[in-house]
């Protein structure tokens, strides 16, 4: 269910930072329909071009992030039900008060829960993995002079982030994520030569998050 340690169940929540539009040349000129353009003004660096599935939005989905209060509030609702299934459980069943009998059905009570919400998490994802690319998409990521820009999980368009408007830089063994509040780039680590590619890239896209930016006064 987990994808190494960067990853496990959860629910929607998206890092901040707002997106900036995509400012290809070609679409400010209505020249292509296709999104990007390319290599205008020699500012393109590298591209990495690849299939998108839903395996990929599988692991964007499997993230490790915060619950939301609705979430955290129904998890308890449902926890205080198995609560109270457990104490209107007759008692040679439940066994007597402080025994090890009552205890052992208490944690069996609380384990089944559990799996119960494990298993719904993993069912979601799976469903909304495959609602979010039903068929595989032909993507890319891109470094640029002043920005990266890559195909958006959400739309499936291509977007453009400047330095100041990425969220969060994330890796796992698999993937490579590229997040602000309302975008995903999510590139697969087959995408790169191989592993080590994806870190100095991950690690090079932190750097230029964390500024200065080109508006911030120079000392």
């Amino acid at each position: 269910m987990t994808e190494a340690s960067q990853t496990t169940g959860g629910f929607d929540e998206k890092p901040g930072r707002a997106t900036a539009s995509a400012f290809a040349l070609d679409s400010v000129l209505g020249t292509s329909d296709r999104g990007p353009s390319r290599d205008f003004d020699g500012g393109l660096l590298q591209r990495w071009t690849y299939t998108l599935t839903a395996a990929d939005a599988l692991a964007y989905l499997r993230l490790k992030r915060a619950w939301s209060g609705r979430a955290k509030w129904a998890l308890g609702a449902w926890f205080i039900a198995g609560g109270a299934v457990f104490g209107l459980m007759p008692d040679w069943m439940a066994g007597t008060q402080g025994a090890w009998q009552n205890w052992a059905v208490f944690l069996g009570v609380m384990a089944v829960q559990w799996a119960l919400v494990l298993l719904g998490i993993t069912l979601w994802q799976h469903w909304r993995a495959r609602r979010m690319l039903p068929a595989p998409v032909q993507s890319e990521f891109e470094e640029w002079i002043d920005c990266v820009a890559g195909t958006d999980l959400f739309t499936l368009d291509c977007v453009y982030l400047s330095p100041e408007l990425i969220g969060q830089v994330l890796e796992t063994p698999t993937h490579l994520f590229v997040l602000n509040f309302d975008t995903a780039i999510v590139v697969p680590v087959r995408a790169f030569s191989d592993g080590a590619e994806a870190s100095r890239m991950a690690q090079h896209l932190r750097d230029l998050a964390a500024g200065p930016y080109y508006f911030q006064p120079q000392d």
